[in-house]
């Protein structure tokens, strides 16, 4: 049948009058209401219905993978616009669509060079005629010492059910929750998260934003929603309207994503990776589970291999580097933030670094340019942290190679901040404030673990420079914290900044007891109390959930140790008063005078009897919540021996 024949009202699932292409491909109803018109489907798109005699031409409007084929490639609108987003016909397709039953996972280097060695073997000596299709195993590079070698499997389990519609009840509710605002919220989520994260590639941006979305995974949809749901207010239209709850839509959204898991692919990958990353994050059980799962899928996958040189489509190349940067950042992250080793470990992956020409697309505004170069420079503090994790996670550690290892770490992140933007932490930049947060944290953990290679070494004067270190790189966190205004507050942010928050709360608390210069403490004191303040504030104004889980954790230590400190003053004044004034003069009272035991109010009103900052008895785990940290304090809090008052 000719393209351009005209066609009269098609029977339903008529053989005689057979569907279009693209109706075809997509597996849905063609449609002819109007005679000698295009389908409903493609007139709803403009586009003319195309018709393809596989009889004669030999040829299937999909491939043998599910992938659709169709003659004309479509292209991104909005801001994605001017990128080709279809793939080579000569080149293999290893992202199979989330209907297909098989997956491709990588094979194990040393499997891979047997394969293609007997692979090599038998085509040498086979005749051309009997050569075969590849089968099962697919090989994409011509590197001998090298392959790269995919093996067909089933998605799921054998006598199993595939759920190839996982996340479709789900994502009814929520839709039906939103009612007429999906596309609004889905913008949201373009305008105010995807530059920032970009795991999704264009090709899959274009089909969220087309109606019908049909060939979007309805677990990915319901991540979207969830991820923008809380940036309601952010919308002129959206604001005047009940914003939905965001727990219950996140509920309904994790069952959808763990329910793929049953019948997993690539796009599994893309809606968990982005599932880690949402606002607010509450549930530290699911999400490091949910992180383990994901990283195990993604190495079976092969994302942590280069797919630069793989004879496959450049959008393909394009999507697994975007795809295991989510991975390795929520991986890495999760663990400073959660306290569990990392799952994956620096040497074991060789992905390049995303680059602004793999991120955007040809006609972008400058907000997406900052808030991919912001995402650039994340991944390589990410790189930095990687090696970080091991020095916090290792049982006892030789303690030379250890401070060598701190001292090398020091260099590569002073190299790195040289590589910063110079704009940053301007505030006007989108995701600037995100990042410098970040680069700040990891100056104070790799502080803190130097003060933990000084105790190991059991060297004094070390052990007070380093402190003095920890001290100040605390308190830049913290200043930073109190220079953000309302537009920061708004900007994206990680989940896990609110674990860094706690980290830099506690250790600044901790530096301001130990410290012996009674001005220093009160600045420090008073700056922390400032910081829950304006964090509080940021809290109830801009719904800056960040500060939720550090108000919880470290409000109540803050408050009882500035009440200490408070009646130390107060003690201090009252034995200045009655003291002999030559014992003033010499140089005032002795600090074994100023641990006199003082009554400060405890949580619920009771009092509890607590004694000075240098009395012996003076225990920090009085004060500090063991459970403000997700991670061992073994193994982040080893203090000086000789040091009474902070045994933990």
């Amino acid at each position: 049948m000719s393209t351009g024949a005209a066609i009269q009202n098609r029977p339903y699932r008529s053989h005689r009058v057979p569907a279009c292409t693209r109706c075809r491909s997509r597996k849905i109803r063609c449609h002819i209401d109007i005679p000698g018109e295009p389908c409903l489907s493609c007139r709803e798109r403009r586009l003319k219905c195309q018709y393809i005699d596989n009889q004669k031409s030999g040829t299937s409007p999909t491939d043998e993978e599910g992938e659709q084929r169709s003659q004309k490639r479509p292209r991104l609108g909005n801001n994605d616009t001017g990128e080709d987003i279809g793939r080579s016909v000569s080149a293999p397709t290893l992202h199979k669509a989330g209907t297909n039953p098989s997956a491709s996972i990588l094979l194990a280097p040393h499997v891979a060079e047997d394969i293609d060695f007997l692979r090599r073997h038998i085509s040498q000596h086979q005749a051309p005629e009997d050569a075969s299709p590849s089968g099962d195993y697919q090989t994409l590079t011509r590197d001998n010492r090298n392959p790269i070698v995919y093996l067909s499997v089933p998605r799921y389990r054998s006598g199993l059910q595939p759920l190839f519609g996982a996340g479709k009840e789900q994502l009814e509710i929520i839709e039906q929750i939103i009612g007429p605002f999906k596309e609004e919220v889905i913008e949201l989520f373009f305008h105010h998260l995807h530059p920032h994260f970009p795991v999704l590639d264009p090709e899959t941006c274009f089909l969220i934003r087309q109606c019908p979305r049909d060939q979007v995974p309805k677990n990915l949809m319901c991540v979207i929603y969830a991820l923008a749901a809380p940036n309601w207010r952010k919308s002129d239209t959206l604001k005047l309207h009940p914003r939905p709850d965001a727990h219950y839509v996140w509920n309904k959204t994790i069952s959808a994503v763990i329910e793929d898991f049953l019948s997993p692919c690539l796009a599994t990958v893309s809606a968990s990776v982005l599932d880690q990353i949402g606002r607010p994050s509450v549930s530290i059980v699911g999400n490091s589970t949910n992180c383990a799962r994901t990283v195990s899928l993604a190495q079976a996958f092969g994302l942590h291999r280069d797919p630069t040189k793989w004879e496959i489509s450049d959008q393909e190349k394009s999507t697994r580097i975007r795809l295991w940067w989510g991975v390795l950042i929520t991986d890495y992250w999760a663990s400073i933030a959660y306290g569990a080793p990392p799952h994956v470990r620096k040497g074991f992956y060789d992905v390049p670094m995303p680059t602004l020409e793999l991120l955007l697309p040809s006609k972008t505004t400058m907000n997406q340019q900052y808030a991919s170069t912001c995402f650039i420079h994340l991944c390589a503090v990410t790189e930095l942290l990687g090696d970080i994790l091991p020095l916090l996670h290792t049982i006892g550690p030789d303690p030379e190679e250890f401070s060598r290892n701190i001292e090398k770490l020091k260099v590569v992140l002073n190299d790195l901040e040289s590589k910063l933007p110079k704009w940053l932490p301007l505030p006007d930049r989108p995701g600037s404030s995100n990042l410098w947060f970040c680069f700040l944290s990891m100056r104070l953990l790799l502080c803190r673990v130097a003060l933990r290679a000084a105790v190991l070494l059991n060297n004094a004067e070390l052990e007070r420079s380093r402190l003095d270190e920890l001290r100040t790189c605390s308190s830049d966190v913290l200043e930073f914290i109190l220079i953000l205004g309302e537009s920061q507050f708004l900007d994206f942010w990680l989940p896990y900044a609110t674990h860094l928050l706690v980290l830099a709360m506690m250790v600044s608390l901790r530096c301001s007891v130990e410290a012996q210069n009674t001005e220093i403490r009160n600045q420090a004191i008073e700056r922390l109390q400032r910081v829950l303040e304006h964090i509080q504030h940021a809290y109830d104004n801009y719904d800056w959930d960040i500060a939720g889980y550090c108000l919880e954790r470290c409000s109540r230590a803050v408050a009882e140790v500035a009440a200490l400190v408070k009646r130390e003053k107060e003690l201090q004044l009252q034995q200045r008063a009655h003291a002999p004034l030559e014992d003033v003069a010499e140089g005032g009272l002795a600090s074994s005078e100023m641990g006199a035991n003082m009554q400060v109010s405890g949580a619920g009103g009771d009092n509890a009897t607590l004694t000075g900052f240098d009395d012996p008895t003076f225990l920090l785990s009085d004060f500090l919540d063991p459970n403000a940290f997700d991670f061992s304090w073994n193994a982040l809090w080893d203090t000086p021996s000789g040091m009474a008052n902070f045994t933990v």
